[in-house]
């Protein structure tokens, strides 16, 4: 019975050191999380143990269970754009070709095909993004999950067929009798302000858009403003001039009229003719100093892919060269009830059990979930100190089961002896 009693010790002290070994290999794995083995003692029941009469030792140990801690480890920043560490609760959710496993190792990639994947080629989850949430601030947090995908193609040029310009046009500027100073690019006295933008064209070359702005005496009260153009080259060559819509406000000042159509037949680089809506809707006429208050512009000139960036909500963008961005989908994250029912398997993964429950997914930052942070990566939450101490104790318990068993082998042997 001694025996294997003491064999019961040596069996679990070197579980106990295995467990430590394994987390001292692991110091330096991303998202590792440490393993603590657990024991219980063992007793043989008796209806003479039962009652109490009789005084009956223990049986010896027995390994109960290996639990990990899910503490978070130590975020390091990496600087690349692609490693992702969760500050807070969750798991990315991974793609295998077995199914789906979870992990806190953020260390990811682009496969070929432009999917985010892991070091062993596990492809990470989210929720794609639709083509009315693509642009910039695009939001996707709803519907299945599906590989992350980036598309590193470059964004074809767009022609402006949109012009919006909100001014504030002064009430104190002198009126022009149009009539006897009428509008030219070249005579400053025939018009009061001015504001220049960029418009696109077809070949997605950027041309210089003036718009001048001149109040017409004996046009009514308050006196309507003229609006004329010039499109000039990047040289600053002019390409067209003309008459733009006219304005109109109020006596409160508000915009009553003041949108039309610009038409640009022939461009010097072959583009097709240019043609765009010019809006002055929610313009204003006041006692403050000419403005341009918000200025929107549809059109865009071709754009290189240079980037992705990840956002703590999640979200995975494409950067160009032309400033535009286009997102490409929101990285979901999931958790457990009891983390710690999870199945640890190879590749820094878990699979879930009946212990841990089925998975809650949602976005980062939501319903308890961590943010995410780009550009780092969660260390091991392995303490490498504890680890040394824990495995000396471990050390002496097996050597003190050994001893043990030694004592009772020369016991044995004793009575072997007796004549």
């Amino acid at each position: 019975m001694a025996l294997s009693t003491e064999l019961s010790g040596v069996q679990a002290a070197q579980t106990d050191i295995d467990t430590i070994g394994n987390n001292i290999s692991n110091i330096n794995t991303v998202g590792f999380k440490e393993s603590v083995a657990n024991f219980a003692d063992l007793y043989g029941s008796s209806l003479q143990g039962a009652s109490g009469n009789t005084a009956t030792p223990g049986q010896g140990v027995t390994t109960s269970s290996l639990s990990q801690l899910f503490s978070e480890g130590t975020i390091t920043q990496t600087g690349n754009p692609l490693d992702i560490s969760i500050n807070g609760n969750g798991f990315f959710q991974i793609q295998t070709s077995s199914g789906a496993a979870y992990s806190r190792d953020g260390a990811f990639q682009l496969s070929q095909n432009g999917n985010l994947i892991t070091d062993s080629g596990a492809m990470l989850m989210g929720y794609a993004a639709s083509a009315a949430t693509s642009g910039a601030g695009g939001a996707t947090s709803s519907g299945f999950l599906a590989p992350i995908q980036v598309n590193e193609s470059n964004i074809a040029p767009t022609a402006t067929q949109n012009l919006n310009m909100d001014v504030n046009l002064p009430a104190s500027d002198a009126a022009i009798d149009t009539t006897a100073v009428p509008f030219s690019l070249s005579n400053a006295a025939s018009y009061n302000e001015s504001t220049t933008t960029t418009v696109y064209d077809s070949l997605g070359v950027s041309n210089t858009f003036t718009t001048y702005f001149t109040k017409a005496s004996g046009s009514g009260s308050p006196p309507e403003w003229q609006t004329h153009y010039a499109l000039n080259d990047s040289s600053g060559n002019l390409i067209a001039s003309g008459s733009g819509p006219t304005m109109t406000f109020n006596s409160a000042g508000t915009l009553t009229a003041g949108t039309g159509a610009i038409t640009v037949a022939a461009l010097p680089d072959g583009a097709a003719p240019l043609t765009f809506n010019l809006n002055f809707t929610g313009s204003s006429l006041s006692n403050v100093a000419f403005g341009v208050n918000a200025l929107n512009n549809d059109g865009n000139g071709g754009g290189q892919f240079t980037g992705v960036t990840i956002g703590s909500n999640g979200q995975v963008t494409g950067q160009y060269s032309n400033g535009d961005t286009k997102v490409f989908g929101t990285i979901a994250l999931a958790n457990f009830a009891n983390p710690q029912g999870l199945i640890a398997v190879s590749d820094n993964m878990w699979l879930p059990s009946t212990s841990s429950g089925l998975p809650t997914t949602g976005t980062p930052g939501s319903a308890g979930l961590g943010n995410l942070e780009s550009a780092t990566l969660e260390g091991s939450n392995v303490d490498l100190s504890s680890q040394l101490v824990n495995l000396i104790v471990a050390q002496q318990a097996y050597q003190a089961n050994v001893q043990g068993i030694n004592v009772e082998q020369q016991d044995i042997q004793r009575l072997l002896t007796i004549q």
